[in-house]
């Protein structure tokens, strides 16, 4: 039987009008040749949160787990999952090939609270859990019944850590993150800060480009970190595998 959640409307309503902010300050201190493409980009954001929005999909009979956020779809194969973590509103997969994929679900903020914005986390988490440990186990079933037997049985489905974090963050997630930061510091860089006769918006010129400097640093840290996080905690795979 295929589970499925979707995030509530408000949580669409709310893409709505931060994308529309978002483009008219693009639009009013950035540049035409730079508020423009991030203005569209916001847009294309927000129609594929209008229309998608984010969801969470448990197909058994197809042995897949899918993310859904806007325009981007995660797919993972159930038995390929050794780890579920749920974390306040967050609910992560890692996966045996590498890499955590998360997803809010969909409580996240003291807004969304204030919105009533429900907080499904632990209920999809639990219910991922059971679908891998099913999974896992119609695969083990089938492995010895072929005649498979002790390493080949016992690779046929690691067990489910629920709770135990991944090491790593997929590749796609630490990608995305390290391009935010680019972006927002190359607008950081071109924020219309002067704005004759009118300290008003002077002043909120200078607030938004130390805004998206902190902002863009912090990401690109953030990636970094990540990135060097993820390849050692391979590496100590690899380690320990090999003893």
């Amino acid at each position: 039987m295929v589970q499925r959640w979707r995030c509530p409307t408000v949580l669409r309503v709310k893409t709505v009008v931060i994308a529309v902010i978002g483009a008219v300050v693009a639009l009013v201190f950035l540049p035409l040749w730079f508020g423009v493409p991030v203005a569209v980009l916001l847009a294309l954001w927000a129609a594929g949160m209008t229309v998608f929005g984010s969801s969470v999909v448990i197909n058994p009979e197809a042995g897949l787990l899918v993310f859904g956020m806007g325009l981007i779809t995660r797919r993972v194969r159930l038995t390929d999952i050794t780890a579920v973590l749920v974390d306040r509103s967050k609910v992560s997969v890692a996966r045996s090939a590498g890499g955590e994929i998360s997803l809010y679900a969909w409580r996240k903020s003291a807004l969304d609270r204030w919105l009533h914005v429900p907080a499904e986390a632990d209920e999809i988490g639990h219910a991922i859990s059971a679908a891998v440990a099913l999974a896992q186990d119609a695969q083990r079933r089938a492995a010895e019944a072929a005649g498979n037997t002790g390493e080949d049985a016992e690779a046929a489905g690691p067990p489910v850590r629920v709770g135990s974090a991944a090491r790593t963050r997929s590749t796609l997630a630490t990608a995305l993150l390290g391009c935010a930061g680019l972006v927002a510091l190359g607008a950081a860089l071109v924020v219309r800060v002067r704005w004759h006769d009118d300290p008003v918006m002077t002043t909120l010129g200078v607030i938004l480009a130390l805004a998206l400097g902190v902002c863009g640093l912090f990401y690109l840290l953030a990636a970094l970190w990540l990135l060097l996080t993820g390849r050692a905690g391979l590496a100590a795979a690899d380690r320990a595998s090999a003893v």
